[in-house]
């Protein structure tokens, strides 16, 4: 019987970390498999540990001092047994079939899997506005583009898999960043090496989006940050920015500085904001796109400002 792990990364999530749960205990597994659940939290001082402590036949919990995405990744695959390595964020759901579908891909030849979710819409009527709105954008979003899914450069963490022999190779995840950065940078290092990253479609798989503008702006300036980080490990690696699959005129204006293109698009939100109303024909989604991208570009400013006009900053590159 072979093992694959389930990490989860917990850090006050109380409010959505027992529905998670639930949600993995409840899905389906693999024939032939064997899942272990792990939760590595950062000392959660919300509701978290009534919640571990409910499902404690269920899973081991180890605990981080909460300093970085990163380091909790490392903690989890380290202590993990399995041969195939699933990220769950504890504020995601996993949908029925979540683990059946990533272990066929991954017998199928994928070394990292990127779970794009397909959240049940006509279940999600209780969410705030806020909420719908974000489903919305990642329904739609170029991250997810016919074109960026054919060699794929990169994985998102809420639901990255991969095969341990991976995590082996490559090394760990980038542990001297906040939250933003380490999963892509992990992917790009296996992609250059070699290794295969596929997409799949995962019914009922979703991150469980803010609620409010205040929880969302807070995100995206931390999203922000980490990704600005991630600037300035590749800045000069013109393939990273290709990866993007942006205009090829694009590549030959901006040359090794094509991230700056990155940071133009974000401040022409606006023009984005009404592409994004001619496909959904929803009116908030003008505002609620400016204001996303407008946060996530202050953290990417803010980091960068730093980078280049202070002392830079230990560990980011």
């Amino acid at each position: 019987m072979s093992i694959f792990s389930v990490i989860i990364l917990s850090k006050n999530n109380g409010n959505t970390l027992e529905s998670c749960i639930r949600s993995i205990i409840n899905s389906k597994c693999p024939r032939g498999w064997e899942r272990e659940i792990i939760v590595v939290d950062a000392y959660s001082t919300d509701n978290t540990p009534r919640i571990l402590k409910k499902y404690s036949k269920y899973i081991n919990v180890i605990y981080d001092k909460g300093k970085g995405i990163g380091i909790a990744r490392n903690m989890g695959i380290s202590n993990a047994k399995g041969d195939i390595i699933c990220f769950v964020d504890a504020d995601c759901l996993v949908g029925e079939k979540h683990f059946i579908k990533i272990i066929e891909a991954i017998e199928s030849g994928a070394d990292i899997v990127d779970v794009r979710g397909q959240p049940p819409f006509k279940k999600i009527s209780n969410l705030s506005k806020i909420a719908r709105l974000e489903l919305m954008l990642w329904n739609i979003g170029r991250a997810y583009s016919k074109k960026l899914r054919e060699n794929r450069c990169f994985a998102g963490g809420s639901f990255m898999a991969l095969k341990r022999e991976v995590f082996e190779k490559i090394g760990r995840f980038w542990e001297n960043v906040p939250y933003g950065a380490d999963d892509m940078d992990f992917s790009f290092r296996a992609y250059k090496r070699g290794f295969k990253i596929i997409v799949i479609d995962v019914e009922g798989s979703f991150a469980i989006p803010r609620s409010s503008l205040r929880e969302l702006i807070k995100q995206q300036i931390g999203w922000g940050a980490g990704y600005a980080f991630f600037i300035m490990k590749y800045r000069k690696d013109i393939e990273t920015w290709k990866c993007y699959r942006f205009n090829r005129l694009i590549y030959r204006f901006f040359g090794s500085y094509a991230w700056l293109y990155l940071i133009l698009r974000f401040i022409l939100a606006p023009l984005g904001g009404v592409k994004l109303f001619i496909k959904t024909k929803e009116l908030l989604i003008i505002p609620y796109w400016i204001i996303r991208r407008y946060a996530f570009l202050y953290g990417v400013l803010k980091i960068l400002f730093q980078a280049f006009f202070k002392k830079w900053i230990q560990g980011a590159r």
